[in-house]
């Protein structure tokens, strides 16, 4: 073989040598981990287990949770968009709660021009003074506007039942004589229809109220839900409450939006609060934030309330007027 010819296939095998010598030390253990194409290794992949994981794994440990948001208007919105991806939760730890939820929710809620206008769209600078938005929405179910029930009864038929099944615990003029039972007067309708369905259903339960609304029927509560919006809401002076109005009046301000600025809103499908009884009140409040009683909304909005807070809410409430007087 000519000589020049061995030289080329030494060069050849030497180029090749020190190819595959290269390509073994640069090239990184993970570059065949799925193939030249990912079609190779579909099974290798499918094995993995997934980054983002869908809110079908969260459901089996976080059901009331689940039930709120695929209920609700956040449904499109997956668990992973707001607490990072599951990949090894539960056993690798927590995933995280986001804290400054003013910051999540405006990346899809900040007003712009470009934006949906079917899409719920916030001025930042004029909306909510600053405080987060968990404090009035729940996150997983952030619509505020209630279900506005319709109500048609019979007041006269009210009073009857009144008389018969809630005049002992609600007075005979719909005036509690007990500070821990709700005063009904002059309550709005759709609210009190909402409530007493929630009992009767057992979405709300309550060791007393929970037992009387099954008695009743649909008819009943359309009853005593007009029977009781059209009485006088004036009661009389109670004594002192334990908490300070002065310091309860700037928190309301966080209620202002449901609830008015002194408890008498405009959204007949959530509670008249003015004139209510301050320790009804508290204790109200604080079976929301313990969840014994279960609102989406409310759940977010006593979060953060400490006992001391709820007592200034309620003495606040419980010293304003209960709006004009109502005639039966």
């Amino acid at each position: 073989m000519p000589k020049h010819v061995v030289r080329l296939l030494i060069l050849l095998g030497a180029g090749l040598a020190v190819g595959l010598i290269a390509k073994w030390l640069f090239t990184a253990e993970s570059f065949y981990e799925f193939g030249h194409y990912r079609a190779d290794s579909v099974a290798e992949i499918a094995a993995k287990e997934p980054v983002l994981q869908t809110a079908a794994y969260c459901q089996s440990c976080h059901s009331e949770r689940h039930a709120q948001w695929s209920a609700n208007n956040h449904k499109t919105v997956t668990c992973e968009t707001c607490h990072g991806a599951a990949e090894g939760h539960p056993q690798k730890g927590k995933l995280p709660i986001p804290a400054d939820t003013r910051k999540l929710c405006s990346l899809c809620h900040e007003k712009m021009a470009e934006r949906p206008r079917t899409q719920p769209q916030i001025d930042l600078a004029q909306h909510g003074a600053g405080q987060q938005c968990a404090t009035c929405h729940n996150p997983h179910a952030p619509k505020l506007a209630g279900v506005v029930a319709k109500v048609s009864g019979d007041a006269a038929a009210g009073r009857k039942k009144h008389a018969e099944s809630c005049a002992s615990c609600h007075g005979t003029n719909g005036i509690s004589p007990n500070d821990t039972w709700p005063n009904l007067a002059g309550q709005n309708a759709a609210y009190l229809v909402r409530i007493l369905a929630a009992y009767k259903s057992g979405a709300q339960t309550d060791v007393m109220m929970s037992p009387m609304a099954q008695t009743l029927g649909d008819g009943d509560i359309q009853n005593l839900a007009a029977y009781y919006e059209g009485l006088s809401c004036k009661a009389p002076a109670s004594g002192k409450a334990a908490g300070d109005a002065a310091a309860g009046k700037a928190l309301a301000q966080n209620c202002a939006a449901c609830h008015g600025e002194t408890g008498v809103g405009t959204n007949p499908a959530w509670p008249q609060l003015a004139g209510q009884k301050a320790v009804y009140l508290a204790n109200t409040l604080k079976a929301f934030r313990a969840g014994l009683r279960k609102d989406p909304m409310m759940a977010g909005v006593v979060r953060g309330l400490s006992d001391a807070d709820i007592a200034n809410l309620a003495a606040y409430y419980a010293a304003q007027s209960c709006g004009p007087r109502k005639t039966s």
